[in-house]
């Protein structure tokens, strides 16, 4: 992994309000410069991977619900290196889903997003799965949040997983800069 493959930083900011991740901190990341995102800082980063060519994070989703069971709500972003127009035009033709039951479904302007439920084999859990996919920056950005579907669950879930997803997205976008150390960014209204 190079120096360059990722920057991380850290801003305050009351960006996400959700009832199911209760931190209004968030984590901005930066992948080469060229892909920014932001998450709740109570979201633990799960797996990371980074290389000149593809950059892979996964978060773990806070939900009380999951709490003692092997179940969990999770979100995954790939950035992926578009260098040729091959490469661009591959990552277009790719469907949004990898499940052949997949709906399209709008979300946020600008992704393409479709979802499907599957039943997780070892658990027999049925989760929500949703698939979106953009180009930003010359990086084929693909995005995965997938959440369960338990006893404890407030009714209203899949909305506040929605919403989760949707502010997620609005986040992700091209680089911008690495803000001042210690800036205060408040979300406008």
């Amino acid at each position: 992994m190079t120096q360059k493959a990722f920057v991380l930083f850290i801003l305050v900011t009351g960006a996400f309000a959700p009832a199911i991740a209760e931190s209004t901190d968030t984590v901005d990341f930066t992948i080469v410069d060229r892909v920014q995102f932001s998450v709740p800082a109570n979201w633990p980063v799960i797996a990371n991977k980074s290389a000149s060519d593809k950059t892979v994070f996964a978060f773990q989703i806070p939900n009380s619900a999951d709490e003692g069971t092997s179940d969990s709500s999770n979100l995954s972003i790939i950035a992926t290196d578009l260098k040729t127009a091959q490469d661009r035009d591959a990552f277009q033709a790719q469907p949004s889903s990898t499940d052949q039951n997949g709906q399209e479904k709008k979300l946020v302007e600008g992704w393409g997003c479709s979802t499907f439920s599957a039943v997780q084999h070892s658990t027999k859990t049925r989760y929500e799965i949703w698939d979106c996919r953009r180009t930003i920056a010359d990086c084929g950005v693909s995005v995965r949040m997938a959440w369960p579907h338990l006893p404890k669950d407030p009714p209203d879930l899949d909305n506040q997983m929605e919403m989760i997803l949707s502010n997620f997205l609005k986040s992700v976008g091209p680089f911008k800069g690495v803000p001042k150390s210690g800036v205060l960014r408040r979300p406008v209204d």
